[in-house]
């Protein structure tokens, strides 16, 4: 599916424990003073004048699974590690996680890849994109352009006007291209997508919650490439060329 689509939906991947779990992790996120993510990232150049931060688009905490309990997200990412490593063949490196929350006041998530913003040298992974409220379009839930993981790699897109980053290379998709899946999933249930599989929100017009824990996942055997992302913070600490398995604090 996730060959021919550029996506699964998977529907019970986690469980009532480990929704729970990632609940909790909001609630002690939400009351500890962590401060939620505040700057996009710009691959190759910085943002232009007055950029406005992520909490235009939502609300994030990066990494949830490096802080200790009861704000990790480790466990969960642990039950999720198996399903990862089945889809990729080989063993899996969990990249990032980012617990979000889309409230109404916040704007639209324009159509993007994921992989223009990773400094690796392939798109050698998938990611998990679990809600913890029931979604639907209304909500912000995710629309993904069916195949257009298909058409190569794109730019990194700059998040608030929807055109190409400066600096970054590729030609962004017409999604009129592409009929567009708009997911419906409860509680538990989650969808797997290619890094190379565009997507993008609306707004929240539903008067609920949208709470979604992501996860990124790459094959062991993926190799640092700074030039693909050369402003991201992991540039700074890792070896250019070495093994994304070497990414220090991976469990």
């Amino acid at each position: 599916m996730i060959e021919r689509d550029g996506f699964a939906v998977m529907e019970r991947l986690l469980d009532v424990d480990a929704v729970t779990s990632l609940l909790d992790s909001f609630f002690h996120h939400e009351r500890s003073s962590i401060p939620t993510s505040a700057e996009i990232l710009y691959t190759h150049a910085p943002p232009p004048p007055n950029t406005p931060g992520m909490e235009r688009l939502m609300h994030q905490w990066l990494n949830p699974h490096r802080r200790p309990p009861p704000l990790s997200t480790r466990a969960v990412a642990a039950h999720v590690r198996p399903t990862v490593e089945a889809l990729l063949g080989e063993p899996a490196v969990l990249f990032q996680d980012v617990l979000m929350d889309k409230g109404d006041e916040q704007g639209p998530f324009p159509w993007h890849q994921d992989y223009p913003f990773w400094p690796v040298d392939e798109p050698r992974g998938v990611v998990v994109w679990a809600p913890l409220d029931p979604v639907d379009e209304l909500s912000g839930g995710l629309s993904l352009a069916i195949g257009s993981h298909h058409s190569g790699i794109g730019p990194a897109i700059d998040l608030h006007t929807g055109g190409a980053q400066s600096g970054s290379t590729g030609v962004p998709i017409d999604p009129a291209r592409y009929e567009a899946h708009h997911a419906r999933l409860d509680p538990g249930d989650a969808i797997v997508f290619h890094p190379l599989t565009w997507h993008a929100s609306q707004p929240n017009r539903s008067g609920r919650r949208r709470r979604v824990w992501a996860s990124t996942w790459l094959a062991r055997s993926a190799r640092f490439s700074h030039a693909n992302a050369p402003r991201h913070p992991l540039c700074k600490l890792t070896r250019d060329g070495a093994f994304v398995g070497s990414l220090e604090g991976e469990f």
